[in-house]
Parts: structure tokens; C-alpha cells; sequence
């Protein structure tokens, strides 16, 4: 599943600022998407520091540094400067995420959905998206407080965005699952 993880009202975080590089005011940045080509044609992005507060910054640049990548803000130019960034997301409206193939969702989209059965019963709600090989596991938070792991096959979910659910086919035992 397309990772573009962090959902904050109409935002979504793409980046996190880390430690300052170099004497210019560059400082490396950790993408939080699978499109780090994204960030090529950025020309602002809003900052959501660690304590909440959002400044909106606008991107002189962004290269690959190595196996890391670097961002060089406007106007911020020296490493002290760019210092009390680190830590920060990059937030971009969620309107602006890339598309994905029909059938593929952003986690952020699926977290927080209603669960409920093909006959209508409500289960729980997504909690979290776990990404493994074979395919992603939902981790549903049921009614009842326990949590079910199921599995993002096609065959067993059916994801109604629109409706603001996901509906789970009913098999023996799937949703009896106890995690912890």
C-alpha cells in the first residue's frame, strides 16, 4: 500500500525535516511517500513542527544527498536557521497526493473506516494499515475492545470510501482473531 501515512484534517505529511546539512542552510529530509520525485516540483509546502505549530516555507530546493535527500528552504540559509525545523513534517492538502490504480488506497484513506460484515453488522474500526510481503494487514478495532487482523485481499474486503466503510466477507473465524 502507497505510503503517504500521516493524515491531519485536509493534510497530508510527505517528509520529515532531520538533522541540518552543511554550512547553507540545507537539512536532510526522510520522505514519507513512495513519490519522492513529488518533491521536485514543490514550491511551498506547509511545516508542521513537533509542538503543532504550521509555518508555510517556500522550497528553494531538493536533491538526493547520497542515500538521503536534502531540502534547501527559502531564506533560510544557515544552519541555525534551518535547526528549529528538524523534526517538522512537510504537509501538502490531501488533494495533491498522487493518484493511485483504481483499487489501491492511501493508508490514510483506510485508517479510521467503519468495519462491518456483508450483512451489515458493524464490527470495529481501522486502526492501522501493518504492510508485510504478502499483502497488508488491517488492524480492526472492535466493538467489543479486542482487535482482529485482516487481511487486504481483495476476496475478503470490499473498501467503500464513499460510504466511509469496509466491508468484510463473512468467514469462520476472521473476525474472532484476538491480537496483542
Amino acid at each position: 500500500m502507497p505510503r503517504d501515512p500521516v493524515h491531519r484534517e485536509q493534510y497530508v505529511a510527505i517528509g520529515r525535516v532531520l538533522k541540518p546539512r552543511g554550512l547553507g542552510g540545507e537539512a536532510f529530509l526522510h520522505p514519507l511517500t513512495d513519490f519522492p520525485e513529488r518533491f521536485q516540483v514543490l514550491k511551498s509546502v506547509l511545516v508542521e513542527g513537533p509542538d503543532g505549530t504550521r509555518t508555510t516555507l517556500g522550497i528553494d530546493r531538493v536533491r538526493n544527498c547520497g542515500r538521503r535527500m536534502a531540502i534547501k528552504f527559502l531564506d533560510i540559509d544557515t544552519p541555525d536557521a534551518v535547526a528549529p525545523f528538524r523534526g517538522s513534517e512537510l504537509l501538502v492538502p490531501a488533494g495533491e497526493v498522487y493518484p493511485l490504480p483504481e483499487d489501491t488506497f492511501y493508508v490514510f484513506q483506510i485508517a479510521g473506516l467503519k468495519v462491518e460484515t456483508e450483512e451489515g453488522l458493524e464490527v470495529g474500526r481501522v486502526a492501522d494499515v501493518l504492510s508485510h510481503p504478502g499483502n497488508d494487514l488491517y488492524v480492526v478495532k472492535r466493538e467489543d475492545g479486542g482487535e482482529a487482523l485482516i487481511p487486504a485481499v481483495k476476496d475478503l474486503v470490499r473498501i467503500d470510501l464513499a460510504g466511509g466503510r469496509l466491508v468484510v466477507k463473512n468467514v469462520a473465524g476472521l473476525l474472532d482473531q484476538q491480537t496483542g
